[in-house]
């Protein structure tokens, strides 16, 4: 009778979940089966990583694979989706353990994405590349990309991930004993979190501080803020966070030799952990009880909670080597499926292939027609124009008349052009190095007379004390024209002066009239 109603239990189960199977992966898959184009294609199979990745993230490895064989296809611009691909496998591996093979997939994102400017998801990838550093305990290196990503969420204003980036950064300095810059780095956090609005990140970010407390051994101060985080997390019913909590806090009581009141937290804490099957926290947990076990001289009690953690921690391993296997089965089953795809489309794509060549062929002699219908037009134009300059008679002086004045109209449009950079020096406004070199060309175009006059009477003149007269000539202070070579104030002082002695000016003569005048 047992049997069978344990039976009737189990079927009834199996129906249930059936019946509440993920309606929006259903969703996702069934939208990837009605797609027809490759880039719709990709898109979805990029929505199923990104859904998945929180669920079955073996799945995300399988669908990456699948990106990379289409766009190695087709003709579009596939770098924004490839970069994606890239970050979706970035984590796929990093969860693995495999963090060198993360990072060439993180780099490789993070060069599509300063190709095509994508400061949003560049931050992205800097956080997620800092965070290997971290695991790795390469803490300086972590420290500088959590600072990349910090600048340009600055930058774009993104206050959310700005304190994730603090609050992430402020683990490295913690791990590499640099307290002082830990509670900095998470004063940060807590003030970004609580300008986004995010109260959970914030109050994630105080909890933190206990364990520096902890670390500097302030265990009152680390006790009182996890009891008030705990109120917290019990609040809104996070349980991994109340199950990690509570194991925190017995391992404050265990410090500070409160035996019963760290066994009355840790049990709480072990129970909530079996019920919810969180194995990670479980074997953590069974091992602050052994110690706190060990300092009330329980010893045996001690031994059965070690071999309990021991016991966890293989089936954690086992757990980790079933999805390994597992996931070598669904790459096996999903490359088999290729396979046959391929052998399918072989003809159909070496068909397209062909009508893709003669489409290019195609274009290329219509290119030459028009070249050859241009080259036509332009001869006829030429020969028109000679046709009519000697029909109608248009002398030498009268051409030289219409070159002076195109001179003069070009001369005006670069002395305008001159003018806004300068008025943009006068402003104290931060002008482009491309600016900089448009204004010495103009400078140059515009007194080509005068300074022709200016070396020929004075031939010592270095190609700099040239360059200074010219910014003199033209009005520019001594401020202005530091800003514009990129030096200090008191050397444009100095180059005047020994450009007075090298003009044979004296003293009570003024170097900017004279160069005026000249």
């Amino acid at each position: 009778m047992k049997k069978l109603v344990t039976h009737v239990f189990l079927f009834i189960s199996i129906v249930i979940q059936a019946q509440n199977r993920d309606t929006t992966l259903i969703r996702l898959e069934s939208d990837l089966q009605k797609k027809q184009t490759d880039s719709l294609r990709v898109e979805a199979l990029l929505n199923l990583c990104a859904y998945q990745k929180k669920r079955d993230y073996n799945k995300v490895i399988v669908y990456c694979k699948e990106i990379h064989k289409i766009l190695d296809q087709v003709n579009y611009d596939t770098r924004l989706q490839r970069a994606k691909t890239y970050g979706h496998s970035g984590i796929y591996k990093r969860r693995k353990t495999d963090y060198t093979g993360a990072l060439k997939d993180y780099h490789a994102a993070e060069k599509i994405y300063i190709k095509i400017n994508d400061t949003v998801q560049l931050s992205t990838i800097y956080h997620n590349i800092a965070f290997i550093y971290r695991k790795r305990k390469e803490y300086q290196k972590s420290i500088q990309l959590f600072k990349k990503a910090i600048a340009i969420n600055f930058l774009n204003k993104r206050y959310k991930n700005l304190a994730n980036n603090y609050s992430m950064m402020s683990a490295c300095y913690k791990n590499s004993k640099q307290i002082d810059s830990a509670f900095y780095i998470l004063d940060k956090a807590i003030y970004y979190f609580e300008l986004s609005n995010y109260e959970e990140g914030k109050q994630q970010a105080i909890s933190n501080k206990a364990s520096l407390y902890s670390m500097q051994k302030e265990y009152d101060k680390a006790l009182h803020i996890y009891l008030e985080y705990l109120k917290y997390t019990q609040q809104i019913n996070k349980k991994r966070s109340i199950i990690n909590t509570l194991s925190n806090i017995a391992n404050i009581y265990l410090k500070t030799e409160a035996y019963d009141k760290a066994l009355v937290h840790i049990n709480n804490s072990i129970e909530m952990a079996i019920s919810e099957d969180t194995k990670q926290y479980l074997y953590n947990a069974y091992l602050i009880r052994s110690k706190i076990y060990k300092a009330m001289k329980k010893y045996e009690l001690a031994f059965d909670d070690v071999k309990k953690y021991n016991s966890i921690n293989r089936k954690i391993n086992d757990i980790r080597k079933i999805r390994e296997l597992k996931t070598l089965e669904i790459l096996n089953t999903y490359e088999k499926k290729q396979l046959r795809d391929s052998i399918v489309k072989a003809k159909e794509r070496k068909l397209l292939q062909i009508q893709s060549q003669n489409k290019k062929l195609q274009n290329r002699l219509y290119s030459i027609v028009l070249i050859i219908l241009l080259l036509i037009l332009l001869s006829m134009v030429i020969y028109a124009y000679k046709y009519m300059k000697k029909k109608n008679g248009i002398s030498p002086k009268h051409e030289k008349t219409n070159l002076e004045k195109y001179d003069k109209s070009l001369q005006e449009e670069l002395q305008q052009s001159l003018q806004l950079i300068i008025h943009s020096l006068k402003s104290n406004q931060q002008v482009a190095k491309e600016d900089i070199n448009v204004l010495k060309k103009q400078i140059h175009t515009l007194n080509n007379e005068y300074l022709k006059r200016l070396k020929t009477k004075h031939q010592k003149l270095t190609k700099t004390d040239i360059e200074i007269c010219s910014f003199i000539k033209i009005g520019l202070s001594r401020s202005e024209i530091a800003l514009l070579r990129n030096t200090s104030l008191e050397a444009v002082k100095s180059t005047r002066f020994r450009l007075k002695k090298k003009l044979n000016l004296t003293s009570e003569h003024s170097l900017n009239n004279y160069l005026l005048k000249l």
